[in-house]
């Protein structure tokens, strides 16, 4: 990309992005302005542009066979929801402030000369505070953003749902599969001999044991380090913390020892990358949480829901020290949001999808552009 005046290239790696919720991947950071604040340059995807000349006519048909597909993923997904008892719901997509997520960020817009104000990278907090006024089963369907970089299966304008109920991580983690199942059963195109049995579940802290010969969460940083050096890891160094180390190991090893011709949950995550998720009662290191996997894309992140606003705000600071540490600006609690934790009767859970990778994931598609129409590269 060609330098621009008043702009300079921000090239340092990040360690982390993520899509649907909070699973993290290596990513390289956007631009960034001289008062260091996340910018967007935008340009069209040319392919789609008319000054090119006419589309061809198979094209076109891809385009047409992509919109009514999505047409009836969002559809059949309503009705899963529908008969269920869910409420489906519309919250704010601009918000004063943000999630302190050391590894998100946001995009942020100004109206009249005023803000900054953000547009949501999830529906989480907006949808937490709806949990208050009763409804025990929420869902919800809307584009979020969020500042990451351009890859294959990345896209800075994303369409996810998300809703929440009653019950623990596992509840929804099995509704999740029976979502999946019910969309493929029903949609043209898809492999369903794929998602006809049920979806296998690995404990993640067991998937370490068998592939590493050792478990990761009893560990600190130092420990952990010492035996990925003593297995002859490669690709770790001094300045990575215990976050890096782990996710070095998941992604290089880990990952690629599991199926890609099923889907499947990974259960049991570590609580330092899980903010908003409620701890396991049998290990403080660990939430109950889960992602779940197609085609070795990551499709879904859901959790038991932390309900306690003095350690919910403990997390938000934290975080904020963590982003203050990485030079990025620190997000203010929604004092809203927390108030709202404090009125949330019952044990609850949540989970959020992404849409266009469930639909790469249907229907056997590499790339991202395969299932967004008119894509802004950014």
């Amino acid at each position: 990309m060609a330098e621009r005046q008043g702009f300079e290239p921000w090239v340092q790696l990040s360690p982390y992005t993520r899509l649907a919720g909070e699973h993290l991947r290596p990513t390289r950071s956007p631009l960034r302005s001289e008062y260091g604040h996340s910018i967007l340059i935008y340009s069209m995807n040319c392919n789609n542009m008319a000054q090119r000349g006419p589309m061809p006519t198979n094209h076109l048909k891809r385009m047409r066979d992509t919109l009514k597909t999505r047409h009836d993923v969002l559809r059949l997904t309503r009705e899963f929801f529908y008969e269920r008892d869910y409420v489906e719901v519309e919250t704010a997509h601009l918000m004063a402030t943000a999630p302190p997520d050391p590894h998100i960020d946001p995009l942020e817009v100004r109206v009249s000369g005023k803000g900054p104000y953000f547009l949501h990278t999830s529906p989480e907090m907006n949808l937490k505070k709806l949990l208050r006024l009763g409804h025990r089963r929420i869902f919800e369907i809307c584009k979020v953003w969020r500042v990451e970089e351009l890859k294959e299966v990345h896209n800075t304008e994303f369409t996810m749902l998300e809703w929440y109920r009653e019950g623990s991580c596992k509840d929804i983690m099995a509704e999740t599969g029976e979502l999946v199942q019910w969309v493929a059963q029903h949609l043209a195109g898809t492999e369903k001999r794929m998602f006809a049995e049920p979806f296998t579940v690995y404990e993640l802290n067991r998937l370490f044991r068998d592939i590493m010969g050792f478990d990761p969460f009893p560990l600190g940083r130092d420990a952990l380090f010492a035996a990925l050096k003593d297995k002859g890891f490669l690709g770790i160094d001094d300045k990575d913390d215990w976050n890096s180390l782990f996710f070095k190991v998941f992604i290089q090893e880990i990952e690629q020892t599991l199926p890609k011709d099923r889907p499947y949950f990974i259960y049991g995550w570590p609580s330092s990358i899980s903010t908003m998720a409620k701890k396991r009662d049998d290990r403080s290191n660990m939430v109950e949480r889960f992602e779940l996997y197609i085609g070795g894309l990551e499709i879904a992140n859901g959790y038991t829901e932390l309900t306690d606003p003095a350690e919910q705000r403990k997390r938000f600071d934290d975080d904020n020290r963590e982003r203050e540490r990485l030079g990025k600006r620190q997000f203010p609690p929604d004092q809203a949001f927390l108030d709202s934790l404090r009125m949330i009767d019952h044990d609850c859970t949540g989970v959020s999808v992404g849409i266009d990778r469930l639909l790469m994931a249907l229907l056997g598609k590499k790339t991202i552009d395969e299932v967004i129409m008119d894509r802004l590269i950014v």
